[in-house]
């Protein structure tokens, strides 16, 4: 297996694993907004022992650089941009939360290259009750700073049970969180808040087979917004994983990735 680290010549950390000198459509990793990469280390030992594994740093996160943010769209170029880089054409692609979003917007002129969408705790055609939430969040870290929201977050992603039991985990996000740079961190996260102009109805364009994945007590990802998702796409299918949160990646690893192994396992030839 090898296993390349690298920074792209537009600035963007990657890592690719793989097992030969070839990558035919690789499985490509999209993380959520102020995490970065190592948000997938629960699931890419997994994932490795089957396929190639392509992840990197969304810009202004991990060790990717900081720029001008254009909306959305920004992210989903870079995207474009590492899989030009890397020479891929083809991949299958997984987006947690705005990696979700990020890979709907990739979708809406790129399905044609995409084997398989898998769309983890995201949001879609949300309505405004459904973003007040994300605006006050917002609003919050634009007036004090990162820690309130990282605060914030750990208490939507996790419930007290997991947070007494698993405190290393919490430590790591909760870290990822407050190292991140304020004013990309609040360009990134104003992206998200307004990508639906952008985004739009971008999953009535997807034909591949598709993988929606929420956790049954998200707040903000809900199985309802998973619904809404599910009824745009001509070939999706619904995970609604019981007792989970945000963050189901890290709450139930082992579950989250037998529910993509058994999906990709059906639709990755």
């Amino acid at each position: 297996m090898q296993i390349i680290n690298e920074l792209s010549p537009d600035g963007t950390w990657f890592e690719l694993t793989r097992d030969s000198v070839s990558v035919k459509d690789p499985i490509v990793l999209i993380h959520g907004v102020g995490l970065d990469l190592g948000m997938w280390d629960p699931q890419i030992t997994a994932l490795t022992e089957h396929y190639s594994v392509l992840r990197y740093d969304m810009l202004g996160h991990g060790k990717s650089k900081a720029g001008v943010v254009n909306g959305i769209g920004t992210f989903i170029d870079q995207l474009k941009d590492l899989l030009a880089y890397l020479e891929i054409g083809r991949c299958h692609l997984a987006g947690l939360s705005m990696g979700g979003v990020v890979a709907q917007g990739f979708a809406t002129t790129e399905h044609d290259r995409l084997k398989t969408l898998i769309l983890m705790n995201t949001v879609y055609r949300r309505t405004e009750a459904e973003l007040l939430g994300m605006r006050a969040r917002l609003a919050l870290t634009r007036e004090e700073g990162l820690k309130p929201i990282a605060d914030a977050a750990i208490a939507r992603w996790f419930d007290s049970y997991f947070q007494e039991t698993y405190p290393e985990r919490i430590e790591t996000i909760r870290g990822k969180m407050l190292s991140n740079q304020l004013e990309p961190y609040v360009l990134a996260y104003g992206a998200l808040v307004e990508a639906d102009s952008e985004i739009k109805d971008a999953l009535t364009r997807v034909k591949c087979p598709s993988l929606v994945l929420t956790g049954e007590l998200d707040p903000g990802s809900t199985p309802e917004i998973a619904h809404r998702m599910i009824n745009d796409l001509t070939n999706g299918e619904l995970a609604i994983l019981p007792g989970l949160h945000h963050l189901t990646s890290w709450e139930d690893p082992d579950l989250v990735n037998s529910v993509l192994l058994e999906f990709l396992g059906r639709h990755a030839q």
